[in-house]
């Protein structure tokens, strides 16, 4: 059930980390109402007289004009564009100019994150949508420099699961970063030792490395602040336990509903927007994964003390780390005559939409399959169906934490025979009315989809043929009667001081929280605010592709637009301290994190202007340098 949401002020999709912690990226959710505050700090500028003089001098490129960047990030979010001024400012200060485009989080995934292959024929390699081939050789739709408001997963209990960002031919590296450090054979040194001393070692180079080079400014990470109506029972302050649909319940009487909870109520999140599509092979955004996973449990969960909790299956180490056993529930039933969910239906899944080796051949129309998960799955050498609801996977090499890495933790599924019916036509599979009404889930989760108008409100029925009700004595009691609610919603509110107010009200079940209301909010007798631990780390990527400036590709100038960038000013200024500053891509409270080999920027003495212009002015290539302005 948990699956991937955003949550905060801007109301994009509530829901905790619990649900979060599965997806690879999401929309920075933190919402406040500020004026700029700290921009064009001194870092260490100011001259005797204590006036700030050194930025005066413009940097000025070959074509004899003052470097411009593009900085884009997400509208309609104050703590989002309030940090973005911020940035824009403190670079500015480098004697750069920079724009500030501001686009809806949809548009900056289509336009700013996809990209494609400029050249004839086929790129040398691609590996999706989001990293269509070589960086010299692709570019998005529309050009950008700089990116601010899209947060990426760190996966703090399995960190070699950042592979997807941070390789060459990654995923999700759309920014086109390539590593100059070996970053994939100490990852894959990672997943291959099982002594856990030993594997501190490999990790700690590359979050070591990572922090050196710079593809992006690591910036900052916060909790999620949601507010619920003080009568919910279920949540919890805790990473990975947050936000279960199927076992929530809502208590107005305080007596703890003797003889048990009955499903009597609605719930309603409030939201800020709608989801675009439900075709999940291709889905890493929180709207859509939040909503499809009312109806679609999903293989596995994974609770806060990382124990595998099955939900259609259970997984088994047969010993090795190498191969793994899953076994499928017997009473899974898909809806629209599709018959009992399968190891067919997975194997096939597996083999040709996700297609685990992205050189082999597939069934579909286009160059690479339609599922934007082909990399994720090419770790897995052999697929095998050993029985009606038993399927074996192989891997390439060891890897002891394969279970808890985002492969096939939470992966829905769909029937062998949908995707068949639309071979080859990937398009015609991407539009179907199946993924578009979620038609095929029967029994599979909490809920079923009743209605859905993209504009307002996405709203499920409870799903009396729920599977989890037979398996209560192999999990909990509380499943016995799942879910507790008659029906459950996300309703679009737009604006968020109406969200709130509909809160308070008693009109939805759960929204976020801006900092700028936390104060007031928490006081408020009908609402109780959970701070709830989530690992997406919010970040300002550098476009090193062909459309971006083409000195991002040197890692010295990506150290000097980090280090012009006071990271307190963000976290205190923006977020209103509600969140947290770091320098690499883990949260400084990850078992994983370790000091010894980060190389700092933008906190104190690496917060240096003076410093970063010089590294302008020494790695640029030929044809910059600094004038008076």
């Amino acid at each position: 059930m948990p699956l991937d949401t955003t949550v905060g002020g801007g109301g994009i999709d509530p829901g905790g980390d619990a649900v979060a912690r599965r997806r690879l990226l999401k929309a920075v959710g933190v919402g406040t109402t500020v004026g700029i505050a700290g921009c064009g700090r001194d870092g260490g500028n100011k001259d005797e007289d204590g006036d700030d003089d050194s930025g005066d001098a413009e940097l000025i490129g070959p074509d004899g004009t003052q470097v411009e960047l593009l900085l884009a990030c997400i509208e309609g979010n104050d703590a989002v564009e309030t940090a973005a001024e911020i940035i824009a400012a403190e670079v500015a200060d480098l004697g750069v100019a920079v724009s500030l485009e501001r686009v809806s989080y949809d548009r900056l995934l289509r336009q700013y994150v996809r990209n494609r292959y400029l050249g004839d024929g086929d790129p040398e390699w691609t590996a999706g949508p989001n990293n269509a081939g070589p960086r010299e050789e692709t570019a998005s739709e529309s050009a950008w420099d700089l990116m601010f408001g899209v947060a990426f997963n760190t996966y703090p209990r399995t960190p070699a699961a950042i592979d997807a960002f941070w390789l060459e031919r990654a995923p999700t590296n759309y920014y086109g970063y390539v590593p100059e450090a070996d970053i994939e054979s100490r990852l894959e040194a990672f997943r291959t030792t099982t002594d856990p001393d030993e594997r501190r070692a490999p990790i700690a180079e590359v979050l070591g490395a990572l922090s050196e080079e710079q593809p992006v400014n690591f910036l900052a990470m916060s909790d999620d602040v949601i507010g619920y109506r003080r009568s919910v029972r279920g949540p919890v302050e805790a990473f990975g336990g947050n936000w279960d649909s199927a076992t929530w319940y809502v208590d107005e009487d305080g007596n703890g509903n003797e003889g048990g909870p009955t499903a009597s109520d609605e719930w309603v999140w409030g939201v800020e927007g709608e989801a675009e599509g439900l075709y999940f092979p291709e889905r890493t955004d929180s709207r859509a994964t939040a909503r499809i996973d009312l109806t679609l449990d999903g293989a596995y969960d994974v609770d806060e003390n990382g124990t595998v909790r099955p939900l259609w299956m259970d997984i088994t180490d047969t010993g090795s780390g190498q191969v793994y056993v899953c076994e499928l529930r017997d009473t899974l039933r898909w809806g629209d005559d599709y018959g009992r969910m399968t190891a067919d239906d997975w194997v096939y899944q597996i083999e040709n939409v996700h297609t685990m080796d992205g050189g082999r051949d597939h069934p579909w129309n286009e160059p690479t399959p339609p599922s934007n998960r082909v990399d994720d799955w090419a770790a897995v050498e052999n697929v095998e169906q050993t029985s009606e609801s038993e399927f074996q996977l192989e891997l390439e090499s060891v890897n002891p934490d394969f279970p808890l890495e985002p492969v096939l933790w939470g992966s829905y599924c769909a029937p062998k025979e949908l995707y068949e019916a639309h071979v080859p036509d990937a398009d015609a599979l991407r539009a179907s009315d199946a993924f578009a009404e979620l038609s095929f889930t029967g029994n599979l989760g909490p809920y079923t989809l009743e209605r859905w108008d993209r504009t307002q409100e996405f709203v499920t029925a409870r799903n009396e043929e729920y599977y989890m009700r037979e398996h209560a004595d192999d999990v909990d009691d509380a499943w016995r009667d799942a879910p507790y609610f008659e029906r459950y919603s996300y309703r679009v509110i737009g604006d968020r001081t109406d969200r709130l107010e509909a809160l308070a009200d008693g009109e939805l079940t759960a929204t976020s929280i801006p900092p700028e209301r936390y104060a007031d909010i928490r006081e408020a007798e009908a609402v109780e605010i959970y701070e709830i631990p989530q690992p997406f780390l919010t970040i300002v990527a550098y476009n090193q592709r062909a459309n971006g400036w083409a000195e991002l590709r040197t890692r010295e100038v990506r150290q000097a637009l980090s280090m012009a960038v006071e990271k307190p000013a963000i976290t205190e200024d923006a977020f209103r301290g509600l969140a947290e500053w770091t320098h690499t891509f883990q949260p400084r409270w990850s078992s994983w994190y370790d000091d010894s080999q980060i190389t700092p920027f933008g906190v104190d003495e690496s917060y240096d202007k003076d410093r970063a212009r010089e590294l302008l002015a020494e790695h640029t290539t030929s044809g910059y340098e600094y004038e008076p302005a």
